[in-house]
Order: structure tokens, then C-alpha cells, then sequence
């Protein structure tokens, strides 16, 4: 296979025209920047997720976007996708996305209610002074188990320091800056600290749970590059068949079939979001031609590269 290039990044603002329902909108006088503004040297919003969830349309697409993201429940659920996981994030827990995961929203109940918050790394560099605090935070590595549970207290100091943050952002956003960052850096200490127990759980898998999930960490990471199973068990220390037993035993699935979907994903996400040809999307994600990545495509969706853009 030919050498992978990087894959490309979407800006978010391309999605708002595909993601919420403008005829509502519209209707209802809504103010869509109030939710997403465009970005400019820095990229900070937070929004009560009730605000503007009636007006997205569900299921949401997979996507790739360029900014840091967590989103904390307090009513409801949200069911969601991660890469290759399902996530039914509920009351008291708090979803963590970072830059270039491939993520979806498949349901948001009616009465779902809580805080989300989208910024960028030069957001949180320009006012800490340093370029390294956001790749210190675990929850935020492309491999991680992006979600941690809150106790009932817990739950309440959330609410209350993302109500003030909130509030600085809709009264004067450019004058608080500072202090907004100031919160939101004290808000992701202490979900690092949280996090913790996430690892600790992750310890008392079984040995078959406990391969699985470090294989589906490795096909998030080595997905574009590594596309034999040889590869991972060696990466794993154990071998193809026992990965493969162990794989099956935990999730039901061949492994192969999770390196198979990260590439589908990976393509649809390029076939709706960016104006690459077929052929150049093929030679992006390591296929030898268009022709072998259109019969890669067609037996794992059912439909060919160019059918799926046009229909999208």
C-alpha cells in the first residue's frame, strides 16, 4: 500500500448548514451564533445543551473537527458513537471528544438538559501560557475511554462553576476570557483527577475484556497504517489467534472487522465533507487504487464511494 498522508481535519462551521434544522430556526427567531460562533484567533463556546438540541437534526453524521470538546448531562441521555465505541452517556457523566476522533450523535432525548463546551487549543495557550497542558489531560488521547461518572455532589459543583461560565460568556465574552479559561482549566484538573478511577476500573477487566479494549485502542491509533491482524498481536505480545479468540470472546465480532469500519468511517467522513475526488480519498487512506478502495467500499456499505456522496 502506498504511504498514508494525513488525514484531513474538517472545520466545524462547514457542518451547521448539514446539522440543524434551519426552516426552525428560522421560525422560533433562534440565534445559531449564540451556539456556534465562527471562529477567529481563539474558539471558546458553551451552551446549555437544551438550547439548541431541538433544532439538530438526529442521527448526526460522523465527523472529524479541530477543537476540544466535553459535553456534562445533568437530565436525560445522549447516545453516541466514539471511533469504534457506543457511548449512552446519561445523569452525572461528562463525554470528553478530542481533535480528529470520528464522532456521531445517534439520540438525544426530549428532556435531555446540561452544559456543552467547544475550545481550541490556542484558547487555552494563550492564556495559560504553555503548550502542554492539554496533551497532559488523558481523556483527551485519541485511544482513551472518553467518558467519567460524577457523584451527586460532584455533580452539583459542575453545574454551578459551568452556570458562572456560562454566564461570563453570554454577558461579555471578550473581557472575561481570562477568567473563563482560568475556570475551564480548574473544570479539566479536576475531571483529570476523576479520571483516575476510570483507569482503576479498566485494571479488574477480564484477560479477554482487557485485550479486546487495548486492541481497539491500537486499531483507533494504527488504523490508516497497520492493516494486519500479525501487526497488533505483535503489538499485544500475544499471538494472531489468541487475539483473535480473545477479540471474539469480548465483543462478539472479528477483529478485523473493527480495522475495517475505523477505514469506512474514516471514508464516508471524506465523501461528504471535503470535495476530494474518489481516487485521491483512496490514495489519503493507503489503497493501492480507486478501483481495489470502490470494491472495499461497495462490500462493506452496499453502495459505491460516488452513490453514497450523492445521496448524502
Amino acid at each position: 500500500m502506498k504511504k498514508n498522508k494525513t488525514i484531513q481535519i474538517v472545520d466545524p462551521q462547514l457542518f451547521i448548514k448539514d446539522y440543524f434544522d434551519h426552516t426552525l430556526i428560522q421560525k422560533d427567531g433562534f440565534n445559531l451564533n449564540a451556539i456556534m460562533p465562527m471562529k477567529q484567533s481563539c474558539f471558546f463556546v458553551i451552551s446549555p445543551i437544551e438550547a439548541g438540541s431541538k433544532y439538530i437534526k438526529f442521527p448526526k453524521e460522523g465527523i472529524k473537527t479541530n477543537y476540544y470538546e466535553f459535553i456534562f448531562i445533568t437530565e436525560g441521555k445522549c447516545i453516541s458513537t466514539d471511533n469504534l465505541n457506543e457511548l449512552t452517556q446519561k445523569k452525572s457523566q461528562i463525554r470528553f471528544v478530542a481533535p480528529g476522533k470520528i464522532t456521531s450523535v445517534k439520540e438525544v432525548s426530549a428532556d435531555v438538559k446540561g452544559y456543552y463546551c467547544l475550545f481550541d487549543k490556542p484558547f487555552i495557550d494563550t492564556h495559560t501560557g504553555t503548550t502542554n497542558f492539554l496533551n497532559s489531560l488523558p481523556f483527551f488521547d485519541l485511544d482513551a475511554i472518553p467518558l467519567i461518572n460524577l457523584t451527586e455532589s460532584q455533580s452539583q459543583f459542575f453545574s454551578i462553576v459551568l452556570h458562572k461560565v456560562h454566564q461570563d460568556f453570554e454577558v461579555n465574552f471578550i473581557v472575561q476570557q481570562a477568567s473563563i479559561c482560568n475556570y475551564l482549566v480548574a473544570i479539566l484538573k479536576e475531571c483529570s483527577l476523576l479520571y483516575e478511577k476510570v483507569l482503576q476500573d479498566n485494571s479488574k477487566l477480564s484477560s479477554a475484556d482487557r485485550i479486546a479494549q487495548e486492541y481497539l485502542r491500537l486499531v483507533n491509533k494504527y488504523y490508516l497504517t497497520k492493516r494486519k491482524l500479525a501487526e497488533y498481536a505483535e503489538l499485544l505480545n500475544v499471538t494472531p489467534k489468541h487475539l483473535t479468540k480473545s477479540v471474539k470472546t469480548a465483543t462478539g465480532t472479528p477483529p478485523m472487522s473493527f480495522i475495517y469500519k475505523m477505514l469506512i468511517l474514516e471514508a464516508q467522513v471524506l465523501l461528504r465533507d471535503t470535495k476530494q475526488s474518489v481516487a485521491e480519498i483512496a490514495f489519503q487512506l493507503s489503497f493501492e487504487d480507486a478501483a481495489y478502495f470502490n470494491r472495499f467500499f461497495k462490500q462493506h456499505t452496499g453502495t459505491t464511494p460516488v452513490s453514497f456522496r450523492n445521496n448524502k
